[in-house]
């Protein structure tokens, strides 16, 4: 290896000290983020559902639209 590739690994484990310095690997850090993005999707889902599909959904759509277009708006 050259001495330049391994001062550029150097310096960067030394920028990561937190990753680092845990018992954490790879995969556990990769298995983490992964479940924190389904939740946050899961979470939007939910979201989009309820607005959408639900009777207070549907309400707060129709009143929504009715307050913020105006009359002479063709949508």
């Amino acid at each position: 290896m050259k001495q330049e590739t391994q001062d550029i690994i150097i310096e960067a484990v030394k920028a990561a000290p937190a990753v680092t310095m845990t018992a954490l690997t790879m995969n556990d850090i990769v298995a983490f983020v992964t479940i924190i993005f389904i939740v946050l999707q899961v979470a939007y889902l939910v979201r989009k559902w309820m607005r959408e599909e639900t009777e207070w959904g549907i309400r707060l759509k129709r009143w929504a639209k009715e307050k913020f277009t105006e009359p002479g708006d063709l949508r």
